[in-house]
């Protein structure tokens, strides 16, 4: 952004006049009087800048979709494929497909003017293939291995397995202001599987998704919590671990594998090999 620049606007006086210290009342005059117009451009200045960023924040525009929310699908469902944490998704709900038939899903949505918009999709990259259509123009694979980020282990066991989700960016869509339909499908090989939480269209060539956080949101932070003298003893309690989970403790381990060995010969058991190495305070 270019500010316009006239003559005497910064210094109306010769700026390069140098000030007269032989007198110093006058001198102070003049300086304080400078430094009085310059703290007037700095604040035009500010104001300017701060309005154009109010204009470009007001400008953006984006739709949210929540993958729920679609006027018709033809979806599938299996319950290990879908059980998954739901408070890790936007809206706690989702589609997941799991069939013999390719899964698809339409939605009408109202692009509010006349734009670029960028095209993002939360949905689940893990050998899963997810295309997209506008209106009735053509298919497009979305590409998880190019734009993709935040992949997140969302099954309810936390076993790290197929339930994933990721945003991912589906490039950009020169729309229309007005009703759109945009439609998705999941035709991935094992068993057309695919995910999809929410979907989002934005003006803003800048914004990158995080989680379930919308366009010109920000994330929740939450205080520190303060260590005192009265609640110290719960604070030690809390982060000394528990009888339970030193239960470890009790077993009988062996440092020597060929020792292990031939104990569990004789026992007719089989052998837990715990191996470490790297720093002790930090191994790998």
């Amino acid at each position: 952004m270019k500010l316009p620049v006239h003559n005497n606007v910064l210094f109306p006086r010769d700026h390069a006049k140098k000030i007269d210290l032989s007198h110093p009342e006058p001198a102070l005059r003049e300086f304080l009087e400078r430094m009085q117009e310059l703290e007037m451009v700095v604040e035009r200045t500010m104001k300017v800048i701060t309005c154009s960023l109010l204009i470009a924040t007001a400008a953006a525009q984006s739709v949210w979709v929540e993958a729920e929310s679609a006027t018709e699908n033809t979806i599938q469902n299996n319950g290990w494929y879908s059980s998954v944490n739901k408070s890790e998704l936007s809206g706690e709900d989702f589609l997941a497909h799991w069939g013999n038939q390719i899964g698809q899903a339409k939605y009408q949505i109202k692009v509010p003017k006349d734009g670029e918009y960028a095209l993002w999709f939360r949905a689940n990259p893990v050998a899963s293939k997810l295309d997209v259509r506008i209106g009735e123009g053509k298919w497009t694979t979305v590409n998880f291995q190019k734009d993709s980020h935040e992949n997140l282990n969302i099954a309810s066991d936390k076993k790290p397995d197929l339930r994933f989700v990721a945003w991912v960016s589906a490039g950009r869509q020169s729309l229309k202001a007005g009703e759109q339909e945009v439609s998705v499908r999941f035709t991935s090989d094992n068993n057309h599987h695919g995910m999809l939480d929410c979907f989002c269209l934005t003006t803003d060539a800048d914004w990158k998704p995080s989680r379930t956080l919308k366009p010109g949101e920000k994330p929740i932070h939450w205080p520190v919590p303060e260590i005192t003298g009265a609640n110290l003893d719960e604070w030690i309690k809390f982060v000394r671990p528990s009888t339970e989970e030193l239960g470890w403790r009790a077993i009988r381990w062996h440092s020597s594998l060929s020792e292990a060995a031939d104990e569990a010969k004789k026992l007719k058991r089989p052998i837990l090999l715990w191996a470490m190495n790297g720093h002790p305070c930090g191994e790998t």
